[in-house]
């Protein structure tokens, strides 16, 4: 599965020392693959070797042969743009290109994953007739079952709780039994969140709509998923109508306790 080539290998023996599984040995001082030990295609070994001499099947394990090079006031960059970044709810009337989207959720790919599963696959919805029909269903529910009053109040104040103004949603699931559903596919939105913010895409988490994705079955049987499976992040996109002039005191910042040593 990650053949090691001799020919290229200078044995400096990094990609041992990266394995987090023990899937690659040291033996009489060259690397060798332990096909017992269950490698989780991390590709830790391929990208710390200098010499490229790990290939992932009959592929390259690695994406290009030099890294991007960062500007050295990305530090500070980053920081300041996760302190102005904000949760739109008020969009403009045209959905986001899906060339953006799929730009967006392919580089939650590199997002970090329990055992290296990325179990998380993704519905995009696109366009306010989709949008109508979706909320026609939640609207039939919440008038039958009773549930999130609010919503419908909301309704009659000309308030969508549920997609505010968005014309284009992100609706995510993953198999309830891969190692960690829940967190791996909030990281992987949250990673899909970032691009498209900085590229001037609004977002916003719809906590309602994964709510009724669960509650209504007429609303889920418009995206089918596989047994086992369930929704675990929905995300509103769309190009921000609101503009904010400056940045939000935060009340609560990081609880943080240290362990000190008793040595």
């Amino acid at each position: 599965m990650i053949p090691l080539h001799e020919d290229k290998c200078i044995r400096c023996l990094r990609c041992a020392d990266k394995c987090v599984c023990g899937a690659i040995e040291v033996r009489d001082g060259k690397p060798v693959v332990n096909h017992e030990k269950g490698c989780i295609k991390c590709m830790h070994c391929a990208i710390a070797c200098p010499e490229n001499a790990i290939s992932y099947g009959e592929q390259s394990a690695i994406l290009n042969e030099e890294m991007p090079m960062l500007a050295d006031t990305f530090s500070a960059d980053l920081e300041n743009f996760l302190l102005t970044k904000r949760s739109y709810r008020n969009f403009k009337p045209e959905p986001v290109p899906m060339t953006e989207i799929e730009s967006a959720l392919n580089a939650a790919a590199w997002a970090p994953s329990a055992k290296n599963q990325h179990p998380t696959k993704y519905y995009v919805v696109s366009g306010q007739e989709e949008i109508d029909a979706m909320m026609a269903l939640i609207v039939e529910y919440l008038r039958e079952s009773g549930d999130c009053p609010e919503v419908l109040d909301g309704l009659a104040d000309g308030l969508n709780k549920v997609f505010g103004k968005a014309q284009s949603v992100i609706i995510a699931y993953a198999r309830n039994n891969a190692n960690r559903p829940s967190e791996d596919t909030t990281i992987a939105l949250t990673y899909a969140e970032l691009v498209l913010q900085a590229r001037g895409i609004g977002t916003c988490w719809s906590g309602y709509l994964q709510r009724f994705l669960h509650r209504c079955d007429k609303l889920a049987a418009m995206f089918p998923i596989p047994e086992n499976n369930a929704f675990y992040g929905c995300m509103l996109l769309g190009y921000p109508t609101e503009e904010y002039f400056y940045i939000p005191r935060r009340l609560k910042l990081a609880d943080i306790q240290t362990l000190e040593s008793r040595g």
